[in-house]
């Protein structure tokens, strides 16, 4: 049940170009808030915003430096979403399966008149 309210957190937070990009740019180096905010020419109130719900979802986490509060990727929370990914992948990929099975089937009885 936690895995399901974290998962919706976490696509949440992806639903979002904006806070994609702020992962993408968090992925190759921490910034600090600043940074993020001249990076995508945002207001801090708006990439302040988006970096709430990145960290709710737990793809990110802050620590402060002085006055400065950076953003770091939290590169753990990807094997969240690989798992949920990897059971789906496989879900469908055995349901598209079956699916073909059940066609080559119907298309075999047509061809023999059936």
């Amino acid at each position: 049940m936690e895995n399901d309210n974290q998962l919706d957190r976490i696509f949440f937070a992806l639903s979002d170009a904006k806070r994609r990009s702020i992962l993408t740019e968090l992925s190759e180096e921490s910034k600090s808030v600043g940074e993020l905010a001249n990076s995508f020419d945002l207001t801090m109130g708006a990439v302040s915003k988006n970096i709430i719900i990145l960290e709710k979802a737990g793809l990110i986490h802050k620590s402060k430096r002085g006055r400065q509060v950076y953003c770091h990727m939290n590169f753990d929370i990807w094997r969240i979403v690989a798992k949920f990914i990897a059971m789906q992948t496989k879900f469908w990929e055995r349901r598209l399966n079956e699916l073909e099975s059940y066609i080559d089937t119907q298309a075999l009885g047509e061809k023999n008149g059936r």
